[in-house]
């Protein structure tokens, strides 16, 4: 969970002006804001999009930890952005 937590948060400093997955964010901008969230404007938001293929090839042999493992990684991105 904490691998997830980390890639989520990577997805979001590497989508910011001037780094590397900027072009994502500005094809982005253009879609609703609630999809928005979990693509690139919220590190919390973003544990779901961005953390499932990462514990999908990291160990998904444990399916029903799943919600446990994204609440978990959302709670450790709410803490480390505070």
């Amino acid at each position: 969970m904490a691998l997830m937590a980390l890639v989520a948060q990577g997805a979001y400093i590497s989508q910011q002006e001037g780094m590397i997955l900027h072009l994502l964010t500005k094809a982005w901008v253009r879609l609703p804001a609630w999809i928005q969230k979990p693509l690139h404007t919220c590190p919390i938001c973003m544990v779901s999009v961005w953390g499932i293929p990462t514990w999908a090839m990291v160990d998904c042999t444990n399916v029903h930890l799943l919600p446990v493992y994204l609440l978990a990684a959302a709670g450790i991105n709410e803490i480390t952005n505070r």
